[in-house]
């Protein structure tokens, strides 16, 4: 009995041996070799995933599992060819080709499993495929049925080791970088350099600005569902209106920009495209049962992105006059410099001279500013330029400046440049001239001014200035001789720019005088000085001539009258006295007259003239006049005829001294004639 027992179970357990072997393909010891050694030939196989030696090229990388319920491949399969497919049903048979022919696959959503397929399914290493066959299983949008029950690789023991850093990694960039995604695709006009004076579309100002430039900044990225930049993702390009564009941009951590050149104003498009990671997987039902179903990575997702801006040119002018103090009657242009227009555009430019004859303050139109010339430059592109010439009227004083028009048209924008700007605007000063006369009159001397060439309305300063010379002056624009007056004065133009002054009167020295006019220069006029020694401008006076000496005229001599007749007989003539002898005192009535009677006055006698001056040292005595010989009787003396009068006061001494002589020859007549009656 016990025999028996004993070969029903040898016949049992031979025959088990036999079916295994034979109805499951490769032995138990070549699944133990492709187990690294976990199992041996001689252990009898659980239930899981059988290894199929038949097949072993069925298998991709990966790494056999033994668990508690059976064995598993976590790995790659070559289900299809020329892609890894993974299994979602862990414990179930291996997944032959044979068993997926006519098989039509079912997207399932799942983007980070998509994305790990998608990025990683073509390594080599098995533990990134063990990672990805793990990513699968634990997949809870992905339908299951398994036998085994999944687990993470660092569940799985030392063998998994490196799987489960790959399976880390792998999981947390999908989470950053899977889709969905979008493309971003960005177009910028850069600016252009910044206008340093105001431009305005009207008469009044307006703020700087910075015009753009015909540059434009092209900006590609990829964005994943987490919001973070897709690294390493090319961006094919299609692009019109910008030059040397490449045709594919590689995206990376942050956004990619590049500058690029504008071919000319219109609509600027680019295009970009890219080659993305699924949000899908691919499932594959087997048409065998108790056979895994797998997925595989699906195909690659197109995402796109369009950018599209008008460019326009903005154009900016600024100018410079070419003479800022140009002269009437010849010619001024305007050297002008066009930014901002886009690529080789070209634009016209209307430059218009103005006048004024106030000056012009920057953004303001003066009321009676003008136009005086007009000039047109066409064709003009980016850079400086020269307006042809415009001719300055002979007549012309005041203030002038351009301005410069950029007609608006679909690819341009309008400049329209302002009043006044300091850099365009040249003046021409009034300059002011005088016709001056010099007057004396007497000792009295005073200059008439009459001034022309100033700016109608206006007041200006004058200064004229006197100088004496003893010489005649001769005209120089250097001022000689002495400075002897001056005086200012504020005139007012009338509306001929004309105006007249009059000087204070001087007195004047004896010599030449000359007058000097000054014309004060000021923001609208240029300063004028006369030249000095201008004959009109110069007076002359004299020196008095000395009065010629009065002639000193002689007194007449006087004529003695003879005696009238007496009864008395007349005395002899006396006869002088001897030498020596003293003569008597005479008598104090005079002689020739009888004494006085008794009782009666004495008749008068004649008052003594006044005594003679003395001769001055300088001048000799005058010669005493001759003696007439006394008469026998004398008469008595009459009074001498009346001198006549000079009205010189240096005659009075000679008419003095005259008159004492003769009294003096009266008194000696006188004496002798008493001597000689008394004998």
């Amino acid at each position: 009995m016990t025999t028996r027992i004993r070969l029903t179970f040898h016949t049992l357990l031979l025959l088990l041996v036999l079916s295994l072997t034979f109805g499951s393909g490769p032995t138990l010891a070549a699944g133990s070799s492709r187990d690294q050694g976990s199992d041996s030939a001689s252990r009898t196989a659980r239930i899981g995933e059988v290894p199929m030696l038949a097949h072993a090229d069925a298998y991709g990388p990966g790494i056999w599992h033994h668990a508690r319920e059976g064995k598993t491949w976590y790995g790659a399969y070559r289900t299809f060819k020329g892609a890894n497919a993974y299994c979602i049903d862990a414990g179930k048979q291996s997944p032959l080709p044979e068993y997926f022919k006519g098989s039509t696959p079912k997207k399932i959503t799942s983007p980070r499993t998509a994305w790990a397929l998608h990025q990683h399914s073509a390594a080599k290493s098995k533990n990134v495929h063990a990672a990805l066959s793990a990513m699968a299983r634990l997949d809870t949008a992905i339908p299951h049925d398994h036998t085994v029950p999944p687990q993470e690789p660092k569940e799985l023991g030392k063998k998994f080791k490196g799987s489960a850093k790959q399976f880390a990694a792998i999981t947390a960039d999908a989470a950053r970088f899977a889709g969905p995604y979008r493309l971003k695709v960005g177009l910028q006009t850069t600016p252009g350099m910044p206008v340093l004076e105001p431009h305005a579309k009207s008469d009044g100002e307006r703020k700087p600005t910075l015009p753009d430039s015909d540059q434009v900044e092209l900006s590609v990225s990829l964005v994943s569902a987490s919001g973070h930049l897709v690294p390493d993702i090319p961006i094919h390009l299609k692009v019109e209106g910008l030059e040397d564009t490449p045709a594919t941009l590689t995206t990376s951590s942050k956004a990619e920009v590049e500058t690029y050149t504008v071919t000319g104003p219109g609509k600027v498009s680019v295009t970009g495209t890219a080659q993305v990671a699924p949000e899908t997987v691919l499932l594959f039902e087997p048409t065998k049962a108790r056979v895994q179903r797998v997925i595989t990575a699906d195909k690659p997702t197109e995402v796109s992105a369009r950018a599209a801006i008008d460019v326009t040119s903005a154009p900016t002018v600024t100018t410079e006059i070419s003479d800022q103090t140009p002269t009437p009657g010849e010619s001024v242009t305007d050297e002008f410099t066009v930014s901002g227009l886009v690529g080789d555009h070209t634009v016209t430019v209307v430059h218009e001279l103005w006048r004024t004859a106030s000056k012009p303050e920057p953004g303001k139109k003066n009321d009676d500013a003008e136009v005086i010339g007009t000039v047109t430059s066409k064709s003009v592109g980016n850079g400086t330029h020269r307006s042809a010439a415009i001719e300055i009227p002979d007549d012309f004083r005041g203030w002038l400046y351009f301005t410069e028009t950029i007609a608006a048209d679909a690819k341009t924008r309008e400049w329209k440049g302002i009043h006044g700007q300091p850099r365009e605007t040249g003046f021409v000063p009034w300059t002011p001239t005088a016709d001056t006369t010099a007057v004396l009159t007497g000792t009295q001397a005073h200059d008439e001014v009459d001034i022309r060439g100033m700016r109608p309305g206006s007041a200006v300063s004058a200064t004229v200035t006197a100088y004496h010379s003893a010489e005649q002056p001769k005209q120089s624009s250097k001022v000689g001789g002495e400075k002897i007056d001056s005086q200012d004065f504020r005139i007012t133009a009338d509306q001929d720019g004309k105006a007249s002054l009059r000087t204070s009167a001087i007195t004047a020295p004896v010599g030449w005088v000359t007058f000097v006019v000054t014309v004060n220069g000021d923001d609208a006029h240029k300063s004028w000085t006369s030249d000095w020694g201008i004959p009109a401008e110069t007076v002359h006076r004299a020196a008095p001539e000395p009065e010629p000496p009065t002639p000193v005229e002689e007194p007449p001599t006087p004529v003695e009258e003879p005696p009238a007749p007496t009864d008395e007989p007349s005395a002899p003539a006396t006869q002088p006295p001897p030498p020596g002898d003293t003569p008597p005192p005479a008598d104090e009535s005079p002689a020739g007259e009888p004494p006085a009677p008794d009782g009666q006055p004495p008749a008068p006698t004649a008052e003594p003239p006044p005594p003679a001056p003395e001769p001055s040292a300088a001048e000799p005595p005058a010669a005493e006049p001759p003696v007439e010989p006394v008469a026998d009787q004398p008469q008595a003396p009459r009074a001498p005829d009346q001198l006549p009068r000079t009205g010189a006061p240096g005659n009075a001494a000679l008419v003095g001294a005259g008159l004492l002589l003769i009294g003096l020859g009266v008194t000696a007549l006188l004496v002798s004639g008493r001597r000689d009656s008394t004998d």
